[in-house]
């Protein structure tokens, strides 16, 4: 456990899922929310330029990459780390340790419609989870005390999230302490989206996605070579 990559600047966990689901094991017992996330190509380059959203994500107590790319632009090679990526096989042995061990989940997401979506896919795909309370943060008006509130009530093991970078980041740098959950799992609209067009636009996107973050690994790269030649 601990191996670490590094890419843009920025120092990420490069644990295999079986490493990954026993630091999840761990979290049970802590007395604060441990943070888990899934890292794509958009969360790093939107990472890159921003140093709060950076400092975020590498005080995240487990990241999780979810875009092979990444992997390869650092370098890593392995076959098992490349087909676990590609598959999103943490997220299915989390969730399934999460139903087979009775875990309670709070789904949260930025709009009633992401929400809805996610409420719709774990009752289909995961239909034994113990779901105990939804909430969208675009209903709060003001400050974002009232879900803090109501996921305290519910006492969820995980907070499931699908609230977008760098949104969820900010939130829970500014909120964490106040949660009474466990483990806050922040996850990507794709392991929900529907088929079809949503998925051919979720495609191209990250064929853009690949080719800007090529552009901005060439351009860290000649900068650090540049400052090493100073």
């Amino acid at each position: 456990m601990g191996k670490k990559i590094e890419i843009l600047g920025m120092s990420l966990d490069n644990d295999t899922v079986q490493e990954a689901m026993l630091q999840i094991e761990s979290c049970w017992d802590k007395s604060t929310i441990s943070t888990v996330e899934t890292i794509s190509m958009d969360t790093l380059m939107k990472a890159h330029e921003d140093e709060l959203l950076k400092s975020c994500i590498e005080n995240l107590d487990l990241a999780i990459i979810c875009d092979k790319e990444i992997l390869k632009a650092a370098g890593v090679t392995s076959r098992q780390r490349l087909q676990e990526t590609v598959g999103d096989e943490f997220f299915k042995e989390f969730m399934k340790y999460a139903v087979e061990n009775g875990k309670t989940v709070y789904l949260l997401g930025e709009t009633s419609e992401q929400v809805e979506l996610l409420q719709e896919y774990v009752n289909e795909a995961y239909e034994e989870l113990n779901v105990t309370g939804v909430y969208a943060l675009s209903e709060c008006i003001g400050d974002y005390d009232n879900v803090i509130n109501e996921i305290n009530i519910a006492e969820p093991d995980v907070v499931l999230s699908v609230v977008p970078t760098p949104q969820q980041e900010y939130f829970i740098k500014e909120h964490k302490e106040k949660l009474n959950a466990k483990i806050w799992y922040g996850i990507r609209e794709r392991y929900f989206m529907k088929r079809g067009v949503s998925e051919m636009a979720g495609l191209a996107k990250k064929l853009i996605q690949k080719g800007m973050m090529h552009s901005m690994l060439l351009r860290y790269n000649k900068n650090e070579g540049e400052d090493s030649n100073e």
